[in-house]
Order: structure tokens, then sequence, then C-alpha cells
């Protein structure tokens, strides 16, 4: 709370950290992604503190990389990744330990960089109120309205890919703890992570996932221990849809079977195989009436499959960071 309140420092934070603080700039790639160089070195810090392990957003690890800080402090018991490319300076510390010590040996300056960003902050945000409400139906619309809908108090289990880079760009509860099984930022073991941890725990969990991710994991449905609390939400956009937003991939040979890897596959056969009670969507309406059983107590584990038009999710998501 001292350091969020100090106007010379701004704190950047991601879905999965679970940090929540009114000060705080969350949602980084909603904030950054319109800036041109002069906005960056604006932003460029003199003093990079980082917590935590490897880092989601892409855009803040090009713009840390090429607009360096003068140092770079990593603050860990254990490890130091350098994901800046700038050998940091490794503290072998509990973050909250070095913070109480370190701060005590600090003096405030007087300026203006929290406050230029937060009004850009400010900004940002009514930018994506607005583009949520003419947003047609695509990826994004279908994450607004997933992530406004659900639950409190809950475990939320994310894949990777798509699923992990929509979720940084909205606001979720604080009391929803958010874990993604990253590894090496792989589709593979998303669900059966999420059933595991929704087995040992006693808060209800919420998966949601890409079609391809679920699918490549299928087999971990294949047990007799599933929470009848544990519920799944696959966005199916009929195969990797991410990969459209790369530079000149639609423009690659082949680009639908080595990229995008096309399907006509639903969860619908896997869930009667499993004995999974489904529920599917295409549109906001058909969502929005889904979404208002699925969460209900029932006997068993629920999955409620939303299906999104591939061909306009890239387009949508481009026009969004325009908009901003």
């Amino acid at each position: 709370d001292v350091r969020a309140s100090d106007p010379s420092v701004i704190v950047l934070t991601e879905t999965t950290s679970n940090l929540h603080h009114e000060s705080f700039f969350p949602a980084i790639d909603q904030l950054i992604a319109p800036l041109d160089d002069k906005g960056y070195e604006k932003l460029r810090p003199e003093l990079l503190l980082t917590f935590g392990g490897m880092v989601v957003s892409k855009k803040i690890k090009a713009f840390l990389r090429r607009h360096r800080a003068n140092e770079h402090w990593h603050i860990d018991a254990k490890k130091a990744n350098d994901t800046f490319f700038m050998q940091p300076y490794h503290i072998k510390s509990e973050p909250n330990v070095f913070l109480r010590e370190f701060l005590s040996k600090t003096k405030k300056v007087k300026s203006v960089y929290k406050l230029d960003w937060q009004v850009i902050k400010n900004h940002r945000l009514n930018q994506h109120f607005k583009y949520e409400k003419q947003v047609s139906y695509s990826d994004f619309m279908v994450f607004s309205i997933l992530f406004q809908k659900l639950p409190k108090k809950i475990n939320l289990q994310l894949s990777n890919s798509a699923t992990i880079r929509y979720s940084q760009l909205f606001d979720l509860d604080p009391t929803i703890n958010v874990y993604c099984n990253r590894g090496t930022s792989g589709i593979d073991g998303s669900m059966s992570t999420a059933i595991g941890a929704s087995y040992a725990s006693s808060i209800p969990t919420v998966f949601v996932s890409g079609d391809l991710s679920f699918f490549y994991d299928s087999n971990a449905l294949w047990n007799n221990y599933i929470p009848s609390t544990f519920r799944i939400i696959v966005i199916n956009n009929n195969g990797g849809g991410i990969f459209r937003i790369l530079p000149g991939a639609m423009e690659a040979d082949h680009f639908q079977e080595y990229f995008e890897t096309k399907h006509q596959l639903t969860a619908k056969h896997l869930c009667k195989m499993y004995d999974i009670e489904y529920l599917s969507a295409n549109d906001a309406l058909s969502l929005h009436t889904g979404l208002s059983d699925f969460y209900k107590t029932s006997n068993g584990p629920k999955l409620l499959e939303v299906f999104t038009p591939s061909e306009e999710n890239d387009k949508v998501l481009k026009a969004y960071f325009k908009f901003l």
C-alpha cells in the first residue's frame, strides 16, 4: 500500500499474480499496446523491480527489452529469470521481507510519473468499456461476458494461448483465485492440472479453455474423481485462432493446416462418454441463457461449449487495440 501511493512508482500486475489494489495497473497490454516509441520512452523506468515467475504479456517483454531500465532487480528466494535480457540483480528474499527493509531506506520524490500514466489508464478503460458495448459476436465478446458472469470466491483455472491472454484484458473479481499451468507456455496438461486442483480444493473450480487445449488433454476426463462443482468452459473457434494475429501468418502457405489446425470437433460426444452435462452456445443470447443454469448445484460436473467465428476473432482483437 505504501509503495502503491508513491507518485514515482507504477505497479503493473498480471492476472495470475492475484494482486489487487486500486492504485495498481492491471491489463498491461491494454495500457501499452497503443504506444509509439515516444510513449514507450516516457514509460521506461529507471529501476525495474520484478516479483514472481515468467511473464505472460509479450508486449511488456518486448517493451522492457527495447527500452531498458537503468537497473533490474528480481526479488525471489530461489531464482531470477532473465526475462528482459538485462542480467538482473537477484535479491534472494521473499518480496514482503525485502520491501519492508527496502522502503524504510527510501525517500519519496516529487514526480508526475504515476499521475500521467493514471490518466492514460483511465482513458484506456473508458475506451475499453465503449468497445465492449459495440463489439460484434466473437472471442472478445465471449470472454467479456464469461468474466463478468463468473461466481465469486472460486478457483479459476485458465488454459494457455488465447485464454490466458484474453483474461488479461478484463477485470476479475478480487475474490477469484486465478491459476494457469504455464510450464513452457504449451497447451498440454491444462485440464489435467485444473481437475487435479479441483479435486484437492474445497472451493468450486471453473476451467476456461480453448478448443485445441481441451481436445489435446481430453484424457484428463477419464477418471472417477471429478468433483460435482467442477465447471468447464470451452471456447471453440475450430482451431488455433490466436495464430491469425501473428504478423504475416495469414500469408504463409498451408496456414490453416500447420498454424491454425482447422477441425470440426465438438465436446458433445466426449461429455456423453464421460457422463458430463453438456450445454452449448453460438451467440450472445444463447450464451447468457446457458450461463443462467451453468453454475447451479448439480450431481456432476458440467461443460459449456461456446462456438465463435474463427474468421472474425483476430479482426475484432486487432480493432480493439486500435480503438484504445
